[in-house]
């Protein structure tokens, strides 16, 4: 038989035809020192280089320790060597040496420390250093402290809701948590009516929080409130929401949709057991008098309150007072000249719109801040008729120029004496009322005697006068 013989595989011309699986990279030695030895080194440097930055660089760099700082009350500010840092509780790191330290809280002492703080080399990035510094606050005046908190709260109603941009602190309750427990039996009734002046500046969920949780507070003294304590508290609100006017409205457009639709949809709501509004007041007939006569002082004619409408008791300006004795203020008191304006800026009294509306002669006086105004009645007050001593001249308060605004009056807004609350008509004492205060003034204007207006003290403008009243001090 044929052998059978294999067909030889063709060959690929352009193909090596020798293939080395054994290539390896060697490395050479150097200085005659052998690739194992040196590598060793070159590692052994690298993990020293990388101890050396983790466990001393950082320490080496910026000696120091973490101090954590706490204080009671809560919430104190912190300054560091004059800097702001935060507000306790709060984790700083320092460097070492000496700095110093103050606590700052409205209505506490100020704490002022000298603080050494020491360093460490090793190990600082993973197990710092830390130092642990708390201070009690004290307060000779604690309804102080709660004033300054409730004083913040007035501040905030006027930014609106919160937002994703920021958020409302809870000054009113904090503030009573600070001061609560410090709290006497006469203090803790004139910090409820603290409360209750507060209530006048409620007008977002954020501040009828803050509001119910100062009110429960303080019915525990500052403590968590118990259940005999919260009991107590609902009862109290319940009683102060029967006696303010429009507190179901209130409640209706404040409380969260599903809370708020019941408020609304109620009885109370729809009129069963509301206040009795206030009574509108009609203008006052210059024919309806007490008897009493019209008096005149430097040159301005002023009438007394009718008691057809509440009134009675005190004299109201017949006109606003106006640019002729505003001169004769002047002449007396050059301070508030315009030659004075930047002076009167820097102190806040007024803005760059002072005295920027007419000054003919005969004309109402405009563009006056409420400061300004305050003075020109210090000043007239001076120049009372004899049988008038124990009486003075000012700014009226709402229910004054209420009970007798002038049919005849101009157009102006016109400043009144009272602090701005959006909730006028919430009953609080005059006496919280005025301590409280707020950040702006109110304003009422003759020709719309069922409106309300506001600016902050220092502002003036074309549109906004004022009118003297004489009424007995007190």
């Amino acid at each position: 038989m044929r052998s059978m013989r294999k067909r030889p595989e063709p060959v690929n011309q352009g193909a090596s035809t020798s293939i080395s699986t054994d290539d390896q990279v060697h490395l050479p030695p150097v200085l005659g020192i052998r690739p194992g030895v040196y590598l060793s080194v070159i590692y052994g440097l690298v993990f020293l280089g990388l101890l050396f930055f983790l466990c001393l660089f950082p320490g080496l760099s910026r000696p120091g320790s973490l101090v954590s700082f706490t204080t009671e009350p809560e919430g104190a500010a912190i300054r560091i060597d004059g800097v702001n840092r935060g507000a306790a509780p709060e984790e700083l790191f320092l460097d070492r040496g000496p700095h110093t330290v103050e606590f700052v809280l409205p209505g506490f002492k100020p704490r002022f420390l000298e603080l050494e703080v020491p360093g460490q080399a090793a190990f600082s990035l993973f197990f710092p250093r830390r130092l642990e510094l708390r201070e009690v606050l004290a307060t000779d005046d604690p309804l102080a402290a709660l004033i300054a908190a409730a004083v913040d709260y007035t501040a905030w109603s006027f930014t609106g809701e919160a937002t994703a941009s920021y958020q409302i602190p809870l000054s009113l309750s904090e503030g009573v948590y600070r001061v609560g427990p410090l709290l006497d039996a006469n203090e803790r009734e004139e910090a409820a009516e603290i409360i209750r002046a507060a209530a006048r500046f409620a007008v977002s969920q954020a501040s009828l929080r803050d509001l119910g949780r100062a009110k429960t507070l303080l019915d525990n003294g500052g403590l968590v409130p118990s259940a005999l304590s919260l009991s107590r508290s609902a009862v109290d609100i319940a009683v102060w929401l029967s006696s303010a006017p429009g507190a179901a409205a209130w409640l209706g457009e404040l409380l969260p949709t599903e809370s708020g639709a019941l408020v609304r949809d109620s009885a109370w709501a729809r009129g069963a057991g509301q206040a009795a509004p206030p009574a509108q007041t009609e203008p006052a007939d210059q024919t309806a008098r007490t008897g009493a006569r019209a008096l005149e002082i430097a040159g301005l004619r002023f009438l007394p309150a009718p008691e057809t409408t509440g009134g009675g008791g005190f004299y109201y300006a017949e006109q606003p007072a106006g640019a002729d004795l505003w001169e004769r203020f002047l002449e007396d008191r050059p301070e508030w000249g315009l030659e004075n304006l930047e002076t009167l800026r820097e102190q806040k009294l007024v803005n760059g719109d002072y005295l920027a509306g007419p000054a003919e002669e005969g004309a109402p006086l405009t563009g006056v801040s409420w400061y300004a105004a305050v003075s020109f009645c210090e000043w007239l007050g001076a120049r009372l008729p004899p049988g008038f001593e124990g009486w003075e001249i000012r700014l009226p308060r709402e229910d004054e120029w209420e009970s007798c605004f002038p049919a005849a009056g101009s157009a102006l807004w016109e400043w009144c004496d009272d602090p701005y609350g959006p909730l006028r008509r919430f009953p609080a004492e005059r006496g919280a009322i005025e301590r409280l205060s707020s950040p702006e003034r109110v304003l009422r204007a003759a020709q719309r005697p069922d409106s309300r207006g506001s600016l902050p003290p220092d502002l003036c403008s074309p549109f906004v006068g004022f009118r003297p009243f004489i009424v007995p001090k007190g």
